[in-house]
């Protein structure tokens, strides 16, 4: 018996140094609480009374163990290193003092004469277990590193030292420069050489800075750089550039464009853009505000597209304003001399044409009623084009506009009916001289023959 109790304690002294060595090795892979629960895999419970008589063990949880510590010491070997100890009753005992977790679970021995501290006798052979307990804790504790930190607060400093994303806002500004700018000429000079340069239907978006700008940015989000957007019909758009840069490239453009409009009277739009990464949302619509997650390619040209017609539409409408103040003046001339004599015909022909054009351009060229083809083939952009044209109120706009156009030409109808009805009038009083010169030849021809 005293030899089954030797053999019985040198396996239990064996299997502790395996566990003590596997926990070494494991101390900078796990946190300090899944090492100590490496003490609670096995509980040895001895008793003085021949507990282990006849008792065999079995270690059938190392093996699992050693193979998760082959790859890479997971922190699965803690729940799956569980020493099972098989009693000459056939009944196994559960030890869950362990602090990985309630569902993690060490087995051990249960003899006849020992079960619980209420039978008088396992006091004492709980004592010898509790100290092998606390020189293992000791010996872990020695082993840990007293300068490496959790792993935890690895993580957390590693997440400060990162780069938080930046909240970036700036105004987009557009300015109409004339009545029609050749893009391809505009982007072949020499100021945009190097540049990034991306055509679309009538429209150019223009670097203007000398990064590059890789294709896969333009999905995923643009360098919050300067850019800027020229459109065919005069108009032009700048992001995120100063005004000293602003004013150089719209000097350019002037240089590009047909019958450009003088620096002294601008026409110019402006709303504000904010880029936050840290944005839950795709997009969000604010009063007076876009907030974005990214500045993609196609953001800016939606953006781009709605505020060069607003500023186009700007232009128009200051020239119909003055078109419309030239007929007022005409109508208090004649209300003064209450004659028509005074007015030009040929002023009058000049405004007409060029009713005619300010129509043809709005509807034609700016496409003011037309959607934008990237809003129409996506529904995040699209929500964007019509927040911008409802803040911009391009639709009452354009029927004000289209209102004063009506006017106008109701005002050349009138005056033109006027110069026509005098005109007809010209010409009755001068076929009546020709029938009256007429009639007085004939008397004198008759008058003649008869003496």
């Amino acid at each position: 018996m005293a030899a089954r109790h030797v053999e019985r304690a040198a396996v239990l002294a064996s299997r502790h140094a395996v566990l003590l060595g596997f926990q070494q090795q494991l101390t900078r892979a796990l946190p300090v609480a899944s090492l100590l629960s490496l003490e609670s895999l096995v509980t040895v419970r001895a008793s003085s009374t021949g507990c282990c008589k006849g008792a065999s063990c079995q270690a059938s949880s190392i093996a699992p163990a050693a193979a998760a510590a082959q790859l890479g010491w997971h922190r699965s070997f803690a729940s799956s290193a569980v020493l099972h100890i098989q009693q000459p009753g056939g009944t196994l005992g559960t030890s869950s003092n362990s602090p990985v977790g309630a569902g993690e679970t060490s087995r051990a021995a249960t003899a006849p004469g020992y079960s619980s501290s209420t039978d008088g006798r396992s006091t004492a052979g709980r004592n010898p277990n509790q100290q092998q307990q606390q020189q293992l804790r000791a010996a872990h504790s020695a082993a840990l590193p007293a300068e490496e930190p959790p792993l935890r607060a690895q993580q957390q400093q590693q997440q400060q030292q990162q780069p938080q994303p930046v909240r970036t806002s700036f105004k987009v500004e557009a300015a109409y420069v004339g009545s029609k700018i050749n893009i391809y000429d505009l982007m072949n000079r020499p100021e945009f050489s190097g540049h990034y340069k991306k055509l679309h239907k009538g429209t150019v978006v223009l670097g203007l800075t000398h990064r590059a700008v890789d294709p896969q940015c333009e999905i995923t989000g643009m360098p919050l750089d300067p850019y800027m957007v020229a459109f065919s019909y005069g108009s032009v758009v700048f992001f995120n550039s100063d005004r000293e840069l602003k004013e150089a490239y719209l000097q350019v453009c002037r240089d590009e464009a047909a019958d450009p409009v003088s620096a002294d009277r601008p026409y110019t739009e402006e709303y504000p853009v904010t880029v936050d990464p840290r944005e839950p949302l795709w997009s969000r619509l604010e009063a007076d505000n876009v907030i974005l997650q990214v500045l993609d390619l196609r953001n800016i040209q939606v953006i781009s597209q709605v505020l060069a017609q607003s500023v186009a539409m700007d232009f128009y409408s200051s020239h119909v304003e003055r078109t419309l103040e030239t007929f007022c003046n005409m109508n208090l001339v004649m209300q003064e001399t209450k004659n028509i004599a005074k007015i030009n015909k040929q002023v009058l022909l000049q405004m007409v044409a060029e009713n005619n054009i300010v129509m043809t351009d709005i509807i034609n060229k700016l496409g003011v009623h037309e959607r934008y083809d990237i809003a129409w083939k996506h529904v995040q952009y699209g929500r964007i084009w019509e927040f911008l044209r409802s803040e911009l109120e391009m639709d009452a706009r354009f029927k004000t506009l289209d209102m004063k156009l009506n006017l106008i030409q109701d005002n050349l109808k009138y005056f033109l009916e006027i110069l026509q009805n005098r005109k007809s009038d010209f010409l009755e009083w001068f076929i009546i001289v020709l029938i009256g010169a007429e009639i007085c030849l004939s008397l004198y021809d008759l008058f003649s023959k008869g003496m």
